[in-house]
């Protein structure tokens, strides 16, 4: 057996260094996907939907990226947490058309009406990006009426082959002082 040749070394090295560049291609395809993001704000108002009933109305605007590859999103559902429920509640999942909520200003309620584009709305996008921030609105209805801050809340977002990826926000972590107050939203 000879000794290989500088030509041979060279080859070896170049042959090398080109698979190498192929590496962060595909490393991201072979790490897990998730889901992150936070709430960027939140309102929460007790109202009556459009059938009649009272219940707890949230409308937050949210930020999303999926890690490591894309995500086709479908459909998301929505889960709530509360310190007094043994159990999550699942959500109802809004696209609204009409919706009013009464704020506090200065001691007296003054009512407003939301003003969304649908467009703007998380559920009418069909792909997260990877590593891509996509922001819009999502907003859900729970039946539980007690003025309590919910211990957390889970989306589950689901893509056309039914696969699911999962977020678990924690209420102690969407901070009043770090949240934005999205004015533009209501008239």
């Amino acid at each position: 057996m000879s000794k290989p040749t500088g030509m041979e070394w060279a080859a070896l090295i170049t042959g090398v260094v080109g698979a190498l560049a192929w590496l962060p291609t595909i490393i991201p395809l072979m790490l897990p996907q998730t889901i992150e993001g936070k709430v960027i704000s939140q309102y929460a108002n007790l109202s009556k939907l459009p059938g009649g009933g009272d219940s707890s109305i949230f409308v937050q605007k949210v930020s999303l990226f999926s890690k490591n590859n894309g995500f086709f999103l479908k459909d998301v559902e929505i889960y709530l947490k509360y310190p007094t429920s043994l159990r999550e509640e699942k959500c109802t999942v809004w696209t609204w058309r009409s919706l009013v909520f009464t704020f506090d200003e200065n001691g007296r309620a003054v009512q407003r009406k939301l003003r969304i584009d649908a467009r703007d709305y998380l559920l009418h996008h069909s792909v997260l990006p990877r590593d891509q921030a996509v922001v819009g609105y999502l907003s859900f209805s729970s039946n539980h009426l007690q003025d309590e801050r919910y211990e957390y809340v889970r989306y589950v977002f689901i893509d056309f082959e039914g696969k699911r990826k999962q977020l678990r926000i924690q209420g102690k972590d969407i901070l009043d002082n770090k949240t934005i107050f999205d004015d533009s939203i209501w008239m």
